[in-house]
C-alpha cells in the first residue's frame, strides 16, 4: 500500500519521505530516475534589453511589451506539442517530446515577434533570445517542473549566451534532430561558469 501511495508523490515529497526514513535519496538514486525521469526537450527564453529598456523607459514600458511577448509566444505553443509552458519575469520555460518541436517553436516565436512588429522603443525591436536542450531529466509536479544536465545547459545558452534572435541548441538536441531542420545551425563552443560544452547556433544572419 505504501508503493501506490508513494509513486503518487511529486519528487521532492518522495525525497524527504525518504530522509524521513533514514533513507539516503542517493541510495533509491536507480528507483528514483525510473520514477520521475523524463526523457524531454526543454526550451528556455529570455527577452533582450530587459534592463537597458526598463532604465531608459521605465517599467510600466517594459511590463507593456512583455505582455505582449506573453499573449505572442502563449498562441505560438499552443500550436505545438508543448506540454509544458512556464514564465517568469522576462523569461519563459517549455518542453516538448522532442527537440523538432523545441526548434520550429523557436523559430515561429522569432517569426511571431518580428510579424507583430513589437519594439522594444520607437527604433529597436524586440527580440528574444533561445536556448534548447534534450536528455533525460527528473519531472517535479510542482512549479519548478524539470531538472538535470541538459535544463541546465538550454538556461546557460538562452540566458547568458544567446543574442536577441538566436536560437542556440546543445549537442545532444542536435544530434536528435531532423537534419533537414538544423542544416542553417553552425558549430560553436561553450565555456562559461566551468560548463564546457558543443553547442549549435542559428541566428537571423544564418
Amino acid at each position: 500500500m505504501w508503493i501506490i501511495r508513494s509513486i503518487m508523490k511529486n519528487l521532492f515529497s518522495y525525497l524527504r519521505e525518504l530522509l524521513d526514513r533514514n533513507v539516503h535519496p542517493l541510495e533509491r538514486e536507480d528507483e528514483i530516475w525510473q520514477r520521475y525521469g523524463r526523457t524531454v526537450a526543454v526550451m528556455m527564453l529570455d527577452s533582450s534589453g530587459f534592463s537597458r529598456t526598463t532604465e531608459q523607459h521605465g517599467i510600466v514600458h517594459f511590463l507593456t511589451q512583455l505582455m505582449q511577448m506573453r499573449e505572442i509566444i502563449d498562441g505560438v505553443c499552443k500550436e505545438r506539442d508543448c506540454h509544458m509552458l512556464r514564465f517568469e519575469a522576462d523569461n519563459v520555460y517549455a518542453a516538448f517530446d522532442h527537440p523538432d518541436e523545441a526548434i520550429k517553436t523557436a523559430f515561429d516565436i522569432h517569426k511571431a515577434i518580428q510579424d507583430e512588429q513589437l519594439m522594444l522603443d520607437h527604433r529597436e525591436p524586440f527580440r528574444v533570445c533561445i536556448g534548447i536542450g534534450y536528455g533525460k531529466l527528473l519531472w517535479s509536479e510542482t512549479l519548478e517542473g524539470y531538472f538535470g544536465e541538459e535544463i541546465n545547459l538550454a538556461s546557460k545558452l538562452g540566458e547568458d549566451t544567446a543574442d536577441g534572435g538566436e536560437t542556440l541548441i546543445s549537442e545532444n538536441a542536435y544530434r536528435h534532430a531532423d537534419g533537414n531542420l538544423v542544416t542553417g545551425f553552425s558549430k560553436l563552443n561553450l565555456s562559461i561558469a566551468g560548463i564546457e560544452a558543443t553547442y549549435y547556433r542559428h541566428g537571423n544572419d544564418a
